[in-house]
Formats: structure tokens, sequence, C-alpha cells
């Protein structure tokens, strides 16, 4: 159903355009004779020309195209103001009668191209994020470089897009690479389609780097190889609602979307105010120091600060612990032979941080029989004696540590942790979090994450203790874990409190969606302009005394991540090793002060917090008073939302399958199967093991 065309087009030439229009239609329609259904055709974003249209007139050439054609037609155009001061790039999308569809003002400043002289934008106002329901399926258009803004794609799928469509234009610069792996972790994120349209060549012949072509949520799809006019792809959409269907791991589902929601309010009231609409370079240029300022209003480095220092990031094989009898000897044995792994290489001068994966004392804990209570057991204390191990290592090595574990706090009795933590040089504990997006909404991980007690949570350590960022001679560090990386708000809201090194242990899985995970965490550098360590374990024995082979699902490639997205190093494969890299904060800081590259200056939470406040996501405040009593087994918090999107017209449900919906709902809908409810099945999955 999707033409993607690779040519330039220009609004002072709507006859080229037609016909350009008519022939890629016509060649879709004999590519597929059998279809009833009308093809969308997606253009790039038009050249930018002296003579703009109002966007009436664009509307209205346009919009008869379509309807010559007899097709869907999207795109995106600068339109100048009816006042006649400055313009604006508009996407838009057109029925097969030429009426408009969709209409969405671009809401970021040109960033690829350097501020242009006249061009606005919706930045710093609430946004509507406008979704056209069509028998293609429920399409939503986000232009330039909006799509590397995450909330703002997240916003659009949350008013029901399955279809994102991008046109743009592109430049081959140091960053090309991570914008295309950005489209792609916007699929994966939200499972999605992301189709992109950009010119291959300009209207004067100069070649152009080209990211045309459609991803889908496992990073998959079709893409331009030559340069060619067009291209033809495949949109399986009964696929992506089967895919949504299936509950795991569809993060729009289960976003802490409250949770952030009271950050981006507080961020909004405390933003410097955009002023009054910047559209000539001069006053973009102005903006950007204005936010630039505000956003290194952090503590200045202590006097002791260095600018390039070495990291260790370790990949140990540990054990599962399953028994009452085995954990304190395995927990302890478990971190004996992690320490050995990077013990070495830590007392070089120019090693200042040892990093630790997720689970590395304990292993994930009691394999298929996990309670509230059995983590407890395995849960320690900070500081406690599995602290200590580790601080005399800082302390012998004059290195920072990092990793995480079960964690028990008192201020919240009988709750588990899923924590991680740093060490300075000294051994001193100065810095802890808790982990945000965790697997426990499988029901399988039964550990406490702060929004399942908010309220309790904020009482005892209040919001910020959320989002902590240690200020060291190190740079600014943070911590997030696992699962967290793979939803984009972590990671940016670590970055509004200053973060420059995020540290990531984490324990994933091996499996076709691999490269999903990977360009999440790459886009996470990218976006937030900060590295990104990742430590993951290299094995898993599940029986402490066995000594054979390891279990082969975790299969390490540790990596780190450069700022810029690209990657540093990584651990090729499975096995105990260590991955030795560099940080360099001047040359982060140089990046971070080009408003050109900084994209976290540019987040608006303004613009999007209303999307977040709707009740979408997971709910806060889920477990009760008792902690024995884990309220996600069988999946029901997410079912509930699940029925609650379908309710709403965010989720369309796969042919087939009819759940529960009220009867308002059920009158828009065709008539289907009853959906099986029994989800017993799921009773063999085993908690991190994120089937990915």
């Amino acid at each position: 159903m999707l033409v993607i065309s690779q040519k330039s087009w220009s609004t002072t030439s709507y006859d080229k355009l037609s016909a350009e229009i008519v022939s890629l239609a016509t060649a879709w329609r004999r590519r597929n004779p059998l279809l009833q259904t009308a093809p969308l055709i997606l253009l790039p974003l038009a050249e930018q020309n002296e003579l703009l249209p109002a966007l009436p007139d664009l509307n209205a050439a346009v919009g008869a195209i379509a309807q010559k054609a007899c097709a869907y037609v999207a795109g995106a155009a600068r339109v100048r103001e009816e006042a006649g001061a400055g313009h604006r790039v508009v996407g838009f999308l057109f029925d097969v009668d030429g009426q408009t569809l969709l209409s969405m003002p671009k809401i970021s400043p040109s960033l690829v191209d350097g501020f242009v002289d006249g061009e606005m934008s919706a930045l710093g106002t609430a946004a509507s994020f406008p979704v056209a329901r069509t028998s293609i399926g429920q399409i939503g258009v986000l232009a330039g470089e909006d799509i590397l803004f995450p909330h703002l794609v997240r916003s659009l799928v949350w008013s029901g897009a399955e279809i994102i469509l991008h046109p743009t234009s592109e430049t081959n610069d140091h960053l090309f690479a991570a914008r295309r792996n950005a489209r792609a972790a916007r699929a994966f994120e939200n499972t999605i389609y992301v189709a992109t349209a950009s010119a291959a060549c300009g209207l004067n012949g100069e070649r152009r780097p080209s990211t045309s072509g459609v991803v889908d949520w496992m990073a998959k799809g079709t893409e331009e190889e030559c340069g060619e006019d067009a291209i033809f792809p495949d949109l399986d959409i009964e696929k992506l609602r089967r895919r949504r269907h299936s509950i795991f791991s569809v993060q729009p589902l289960h976003l802490r979307a409250n949770l952030f929601a009271d950050g981006y309010k507080k961020l909004a009231h405390k933003k410097l105010a955009v002023l009054s609409q910047p559209k000539s370079t001069d006053t973009w240029i102005r903006e950007a120091k204005n936010r630039l300022a505000a956003a290194s209003d952090v503590p200045p480095p202590p006097p002791s600060a260095v600018e390039s220092y070495d990291v260790l990031l370790t990949q140990n094989i540990k054990k599962i612990i399953q028994r009452d009898s085995d954990v304190d000897e395995v927990r302890r044995e478990n971190i004996i032979e992690a320490m050995k792994l990077p013990a070495r290489l830590a007392s070089n001068p120019a090693v200042r941080l040892v990093v630790f994966g997720e689970f590395f004392m304990t292993g994930q804990g009691g394999h298929g029989y996990r309670s509230p209570i059995t983590l407890q057991r395995l849960a320690v204390r900070y500081p406690g004696p599995e602290l200590e191990m580790l601080q005399d290592f800082a302390l012998k090595h004059k290195t920072y540590v990092a990793g995480s574990s079960f964690e028990i706090d008192d201020k919240l009795p009988g709750h588990v942790f899923n924590s991680a933590f740093i060490l300075n040089d000294s051994g001193d504990l100065i810095h802890r979090y808790r982990k945000i997006q965790c697997a426990d909404v499988w029901g399988s991980l039964p550990d406490t994450t702060p929004s399942s007690v908010y309220d309790r949570y904020l009482d005892a350590f209040g919001y910020d203790f959320l989002f902590p960022v240690a200020n060291t001679p190190l740079g600014r560090l943070a911590t997030m874990v696992c699962f967290d990386q793979a939803h984009p708000e972590v990671a940016r809201m670590l970055t509004k409190y200053g973060a420059e090194v995020i540290i990531h242990p984490s324990s994933e899985g091996h499996g076709s969606g691999r490269a999903g995970w990977d360009l999440a965490r790459q886009t996470r550098a990218f976006e937030n302009t900060a590295y990104i360590l990742s430590a993951m374990p290299g094995g898993i024995y599940f029986n402490p005394a066995d000594v054979g082979v390891p279990s082969t699902q975790m299969r390490g490639h540790t990596k780190i991540v450069n700022f810029d997205g690209s990657i540093q190093g990584v651990a090729d494969g499975s096995g105990p090793c260590i991955l030795q890299g560099n940080i360099d904060l001047k040359s982060l800081r140089r990046a971070r002060a080009n408003p050109l590259t900084n994209l976290a200056i540019w987040d608006d939470p303004a613009t999007y917090v209303d999307q977040y406040a709707q009740n979408v996501g997971l709910a806060n405040n889920l477990w009760g008073a008792n902690p024995l009593e884990n309220p996600y087994v069988g999946f029901a918090p997410l079912k509930k939302v699940l029925r609650s999107y379908y309710e709403r017209g965010i989720f369309v449900p796969p042919e087939g399958l009819a759940p529960e919906l009220s009867a308002s709902r059920k009158q828009e809908l065709p008539s289907a199967k009853k959906l099986p409810t029994s989800l017993s099945d799921l009773k063999k999955m085993d908690g991190e093991f994120i089937q990915i």
C-alpha cells in the first residue's frame, strides 16, 4: 500500500509533481492488482525556494493531485505565514478525494541544515498530535528533526498512530548514521512502522545521502539501495496489531507515564520561556544561547576533576542462587569471581571507573519459582558486607566502582528494589538508583519499582531521588538498569538532571530482536549527548554446583557507546572478559555546547506533558500494603491498560480477536471471535529473560 518517492519536488511546479504521483500510483497498482485499497505515496520534504505558498494554496494543489491519482498523498513543505512574516514546515496527508486528513506543523527547529532564516516552529507550546484513521491504518506525520525527539513519537502513538510518516531531507555529516539509527529505535520503542522519505538528489542534480525506507519494531524493513526514484515496501498492519496484542515488550503499554508526567510538569514550570517565536537566524541563536545557559546550570566539577579517563566494563558469568542455604556462599563467590576480571588492569593510573553488570552478585534469582520473599533473601543493603568487598576493591585500586543488585531499604520494609550504585575511589557510597522500567510488569520478577509504591516512595525520598546524578571528578555520573534503556524517557530525565555518563548494568537476553535493543542504546547516547556504558553478563550457571558449559541465553556483547551514538567498543561474544574504553569529557562538553548537536536543550516538556498525563501506561501505586502480594501476576495491570487502549482507539485489535469492550466501542468494530483469556503459558516466563 505504500510508495516512497526519493525524487525532489518543489511547490513551484505542481504539474511535474502531479505527473510523478500519477506515475507512482500506476506503478503500485501494476504490482498489486488484487488489492482494493488505494496506494499511499510519501514524498520527501519539498525543496526550499523563495516563492513559498500559503497553506490553503498548498492544500488545494496537492489535494487536487491526490484526487487525480486516486491515492493518499503525504509529505511536508515550507509554507509562509498568512501575515507574510516567516514560514514554517508543515507535514500533510490527503485522502483519495483530495481532502486534508492531517496538517502537522513541525515542532523542532532546523538543526540538520542549521537555523534557517525566517523559519518558525511550534516549539514551546502545547502541541496537538493528530492521527488519521484510514482503511490502510492509523497514520501520523512527523517532519524533519521531529522524529529525533522521542516524546513527540510517543505522543503520536498515544493519539493512535500505527504508522508514522517521516518526510525529511538529509545531509552527510558526522551524525547521519545516528539519525538513521534513531528512526529505527522509534519503531522499536513504540511497536510501530516508521516510513521515511528523503530525496536522493536535489533539483539541480546534486547527490544526497538518503534514508528512505520503512522499518518495523524488529528494526527490519525495506530501505533504499542505490538512490532509486521510488521504493515499494510492504506494510502488514495486522501483524503490527497482533504484536501489540501480545502485550509482551510493548513499551507504550507499560511505560510509567504518570511518574514521568509529574517530572515534566516540574520542568515545564521552570523552563526558560521561548522568545516571542524565533524566526530569524539571529533570534534562533539567541534562543539557543539561553537554552544552553539553562542546561549548564549545574554544580561545577570538583577541584580534582579530570577531562579524560579510562573505564573497565566487566562481563562475568554468574551463578543463579536457588536455595536459601546457598545465598551467602554463592553471592560472595559471584562477587569474588567478578572482581577477578578487572583486577589486573584496575590499578592502571588511566583507569578510574570499573562497572559490573546487572545481578552480578546473585543472578536473577530462584530459577522458575521467584516470589517477593525469595527476592528478600537475595537482596542486600547499602551499605552492607557485599558492598564492603567492593569498597575494598575501590580503595585498593583507587577507582570508582558501579554495578547493580537486588536491594532492601528499611524505609520501605519488605520491598525489594532492583538498584544500581556507585562507589567513589575512597569506597564511599555516592549514588544509588532504583530501576523504573522493570520486568516486574510481566509478574515473574516480583521486585518493586518506585512507581509501584509511588506515594510512599515520594514521602520517603522525594521526586528528585528518582533520577539521581553524582557530581564527581569523573563528570556527572548516573545509572539506569537493563530495560530502562529501551524507554527513552529514563535517560532523558537523567540528562535533564545533568548526567554526562550513564552507567548501564544490564542482563539482556539473546534473540532475533537484538538489533532493536542495540539501536535504542545507541540512540540514548546520541539524543542525550551522553556516554552509555552497558556491562552485560557473558553467561549464567543455573545450577551453582555446575562446572559445565553455562547457559548460552546470555551472550555478552558488553558495549561502550560514544556520545554521538557510535560504538566505541564491544565484547564480541559470550564468556568472561573485560572491555576497556575512554571517556573524553572535554569532547562531550564541546558537543553539548553546539546547539545543533545538543538535542536535549530543544526538548520542551510543555509540548507533550498533556499526552503523558492522560492516564496512559501503567498506573502508579499498584503495589498494596502487603509487600508479599505481587500485583503484576498474570499480566493483570497490562491487560487492563490494553483494554483501555482498545476502548479509546489508541490501539486497534487485530482481526479475529475481540477483547472485552464497552457497548459503544463494540459497535465501531467488526464482529470477531472472542479472545481466549488464558495466560497459563505466561507462567513459563522467567523474569528478566526477555524474549527479544
